[in-house]
């Protein structure tokens, strides 16, 4: 039988699903999984149900459901879809999130009638539900239960390391490390007009490793695909090399490093990988010989690196220099270096600056003649420039339109052009004549990373690879700590804040589980949707929440705009005053009626308060903070580059240098806790100014804290993705 579900089409005789140009085949154990959705649509299945029915055992491990639910969601993913079609229902099970219909032979597309040997005739569809299912999905299943329980992939697919220091690279170019670049002015006859085409596309899977699949890497002769993986359960990190031809991977390690993919080397088939270990903080750049692959030659030490801070590296073809963007400023911005392998000396190519955002991950050109880079300011349209190696001039090759990041660049092959994506945009430039071609690549795809493979085709990695939830750690600091995953999200959820609901501890949190992001709380729990977003306020974005000394009103960022959210109406309401501007943090201030917020400006920042009651707006020059923090007593607080500051009696406290320009920050009335973001987190002795730092194995986002010291981290787990070619 064949079925629709969505926008895909199952031919339950081929084990396939079917969109358009795309077509996925699915495994022995996903086509039984499928037809047991199909046979309760829109039903919330619970996990046991599926252990008895579809496994047909008493018992099955935990991660071998989950690799399954995972590999068939990832099946089913559409790029027109935004809403998972297998939808995750919290300590319920799961359930398919759209209607099924059946189709007769008929319904099929002229493709695969042709396929099947069927003639073409007029479509017929029969809606779906458990009362017409009939024998039809029972017979069907019995048939597929008859076959050896399999897994999801082929043993050969069942490497479980992947990209756990490439992940933290993507989130903290982004979110932490602020990077900026001083350029020339750039006329605006540098950019070439162009037009848009409309290109339909054929996009072909080209890994299939369980795991976030990421930064897909071409050596220059286009013989090798070089890939990072993170694993999902463990979050570590591994790098893969494929050869085309004959689809022949080899795993690539350093002693017992967690690896990810870096670039290849210029001209040559050896690849440069980031060896870190993050409980003991050490970041290694490593070459690795290919030249006789599969097998692997020697293993060079480069240099060291910054794990939290190094975008992008890549050496020349001779060896002897490396280009890379590097954090330098403690709150400020990376700019792009060179450094010399034989004489160990550094060169400032493009310096950095004091405001985020900057030179991100600089490429070589196929000639050898130019760097390019990409050029971000926080809450600006990024840019991507050339910088010629023998004049040491800068030409801006590109300028987006959205206020957003890409790192989806690359050069092509042989030539001095480019591809660079912008959501479904793809922009080719040419360097020599400013010649531009603008694609809307149809369906639509919204890259992460690229690699060129010709004018007509390249590899990308997807821009959603994480996941979110909000993850409760108790006794951080002692033997006893223990870990709770509360809520969880295919899409975001944003930090917690803790508040007190009719004389309960309550937890208060963003979470896309209803479809779009929303605001939920939970109080011994039971978790109810406060807010209900609609369209007129467009997809929401949401920043940091937080909660006022009187557990009334919430203050967050939306769509980059500063509201603030009435808890007990349920009401939103906007700031018009501070509409516009580049405010990168806030925080209430001790009497609930006024906010603290740190506005951007050209080079520096700014501390203001704003009265919400007078409407006033007053100037704070004396200190300089870089973010803002309350305590669940709604007092506020100021960070610096060396200091927390209380700001309503200007009390200050020296940060110990080993913590100094760290990334996030949560404060009680005893501790300010302190993140890397990474693996580390410190809690500051308000009384006696002592420090304790402990190392944690999981990815954190942001935190609070409650009274109790209990700690909710906002949790990011990775994925399952996969490298895809984009051709048309």
């Amino acid at each position: 039988m064949n079925y629709q579900i969505g926008p895909w089409q199952f031919i339950e005789s081929r084990c396939v699903v079917v969109a358009e140009n795309i077509e996925r085949e699915l495994d022995p154990l996903l086509v039984k999984l499928l037809m047991h959705f199909i046979s309760k649509p829109q039903q919330i299945i619970a996990r046991q149900e599926l252990v008895e029915q579809v496994w047909r055992q008493s018992f099955v491990d935990d991660n071998a459901i989950n690799r399954a639910i995972s590999e068939l969601r990832k099946q089913l993913s559409h790029p027109v879809e935004k809403a998972p079609l297998l939808k995750t229902h919290y300590r319920k099970g799961y359930s398919l999130s759209v209607a099924v219909t059946l189709l007769t032979a008929t319904e099929l597309t002229t493709t695969e009638q042709a396929k099947i040997g069927l003639p073409s005739k007029t479509a017929i569809k029969e809606p779906l539900d458990s009362k017409n299912v009939g024998s039809t999905v029972i017979e069907t299943l019995t048939e597929h239960n008859n076959l050896e329980s399999l897994d999801v992939v082929k043993s050969n697919k069942s490497k479980q390391y992947g990209l756990y220091g490439l992940v933290l690279i993507i989130f903290f170019t982004l979110t932490v490390i602020g990077w900026f670049v001083i350029q020339k002015p750039v006329k605006s006859e540098d950019i070439a007009q162009f037009s848009v085409i409309n290109t339909s596309t054929k996009i072909t899977p080209s890994t299939w490793n369980i795991g976030a699949e990421s930064v897909p890497l071409l050596s220059f002769d286009k013989q090798f695909l070089g890939y990072s993986n993170s694993d999902m359960m463990t979050q570590q990190s591994r790098a893969y090399v494929k050869r085309i031809t004959d689809q022949r991977e080899i795993q690539l390690d350093y002693k017992d490093y967690d690896v990810s993919i870096l670039s290849w080397q210029h001209k040559q088939h050896s690849v440069l990988l980031q060896a870190t270990k993050l409980a003991e903080q050490q970041c290694l750049m490593v070459l690795i010989d290919l030249h006789e692959f599969p097998n692997v030659g020697s293993k060079q030490v480069i240099r060291d690196c910054d794990l939290r801070y190094t975008g992008y590296a890549q050496l020349d073809e001779s060896g002897k220099f490396l280009y890379y963007s590097e954090y330098k400023n403690k709150q400020g911005g990376a700019g792009l270096y060179r450094y010399n392998t034989f004489s160990k000396q550094e060169t400032t190519l493009v310096p950095s600056s004091e405001v985020m955002f900057g030179v991100l991950i600089p490429r070589i050109s196929p000639s050898g003649k130019y760097v390019g880079y990409i050029q971000a300011t926080q809450g600006q349209p990024f840019s991507l420039f050339a910088y010629n190696l023998q004049t040491t001039e800068t030409k801006r090759l590109f300028q987006a339109e959205a206020k957003s990041i890409s790192f989806a660049f690359d050069w092509i092959p042989d030539e001095e052009s480019v591809h660079i994506s912008e959501n479904d945009r793809l922009t080719t430039v040419n360097i020599a004549d400013n010649k531009t071609t603008v694609r809307k690549i149809s369906p639509y795809i919204s890259p992460y990373y690229i690699a060129a493979q010709s004018l007509n085709s390249f590899y990308f990695s997807p821009s959603q690879t994480q996941q979110f939830s909000i993850f409760k750690v108790t006794d951080l600091f002692s033997q006893k700590m223990q870990g709770q995953r509360l809520y969880e999200s295919q899409g975001n959820n944003y930090n917690a804040a803790p508040f007190n609901k009719d004389g309960y501890a309550s937890t208060l949190f963003v979470s896309s589980r209803s479809g779009s992001a929303q605001l939920w709380s939970d109080t011994q729990g039971q978790q109810t949707q406060l807010s209900d977003f609609t369209v007129e306020h467009g997809t929401p974005s949401f920043g940091f929440v937080r909660m006022s000394g009187n557990d009334k009103f919430l203050l967050l960022k939306i769509n980059k705009e500063l509201t603030f959210f009435d808890l007990q109406t349920n009401k939103l309401h906007a700031v018009e005053e501070l509409k516009g501007l580049k405010i990168v943090s806030y925080a209430w201030s001790d009497n609930s009626e006024k906010i603290w917020f740190i506005e951007q400006q050209a080079t520096s920042y700014q501390l203001w308060q704003f009265n919400l009651l007078t409407r006033e707006l007053n100037k704070r020059n004396d200190i300089a903070p870089y973010t803002l923090i309350n305590n669940n007593q709604g007092k506020s607080f100021a960070v610096t580059n060396e200091e927390l500051v209380r700001l309503a009696d200007n009390k200050r406290w020296q940060i110990p240098k080993a913590q100094q320009a760290t990334s996030f920050h949560a404060i009680n009335t005893e501790y300010l806790y302190i993140s890397d973001g990474i693996s580390r987190v410190a809690r500051f002795n308000l009384a006696n100014s002592e420090t304790e730092e402990v190392h944690v194995n999981f990815k954190s986002f942001s935190f609070n804290v409650n009274d109790n010291n209990e700690l909710l981290f906002n949790r990011r787990d990775v994925k399952d993705t996969q490298i895809k070619l984009v051709s048309w």
